[in-house]
């Protein structure tokens, strides 16, 4: 089946509803620009506490609510993919499947950063799915006081940000070979970084905009909002 490539905005588990949070705001304007929304499991009860119908609902439905469930399920504009309890994939996986699956090549997870450790590991990991790679498709995790996202071999990117908001930069691979930074105090001219070692911890944006490429390997970069 061929679906119209759209932005996705996956909501996962998140601690915050306060409709004065960044991430209500992002994903209402989101939704409004005609994102696709897939809720993993409990992030549907998120949806439905900002007044946001999504187009799919995914997961084992052990965390959303009963309310919520039937209500989407009432819902003829809502999809519900409910699997089962025992699976190799958690339900922010899927999610993530599913929007890959919709043609989605840019991908935002709202939460997820929060909660269980393992959880929250996870979800960051998952940001460097080789499923993603396949499909030419980035994604990265938003949430109130970060953004995190994974840079492959031969790529570059580029972050907007504020002087002095904090840059992390962590191999996910034994090394991150051929590291170039521009716009961050501490640069880096084509060096590597290595596992284990906090070399790329707590750099600082100079001025607002950054850069990081990255010749090969897997990269961790962590964007943290506001002041140092």
């Amino acid at each position: 089946m061929n679906y119209t490539k759209r932005n996705a905005i996956i909501i996962g588990f998140i601690e915050n509803l306060n409709r004065k949070a960044k991430l209500f705001d992002y994903a209402r304007s989101a939704v409004a620009d005609g994102a696709l929304l897939i809720c993993a499991d409990g992030g549907g009860d998120v949806a439905l506490a900002w007044e946001l119908l999504p187009d799919l609902l995914v997961g084992d439905m052990d965390s959303i609510s009963p309310v919520s469930l039937e209500t989407f399920k009432n819902s003829p504009g809502v999809e519900v993919r409910i699997a089962p309890v025992e699976k190799d994939e958690t339900d922010l996986e899927l999610a993530l499947l599913t929007a890959i699956e919709r043609g989605s090549r840019d991908i935002t997870i709202l939460g997820g950063l929060g909660g269980r450790l393992d959880h929250t590991l996870g979800n960051i990991y998952l940001l460097a799915a080789a499923q993603l790679a396949q499909a030419g498709a980035k994604a990265r995790m938003l949430g109130e006081l970060e953004e995190v996202l994974v840079l492959r071999g031969g790529e570059t990117l580029e972050l907007k940000g504020q002087p002095n908001e904090l840059v992390s930069l962590i191999p996910l691979t034994p090394v991150a070979q051929g590291i170039r930074t521009g716009g961050l105090y501490y640069p880096l001219k084509g060096e590597p970084l290595y596992i284990g070692p906090t070399r790329g911890i707590s750099n600082q944006f100079t001025g607002t905009e950054a850069t990081v490429s990255l010749e090969e390997g897997l990269l961790l970069v962590i964007h943290r909002f506001g002041p140092s």
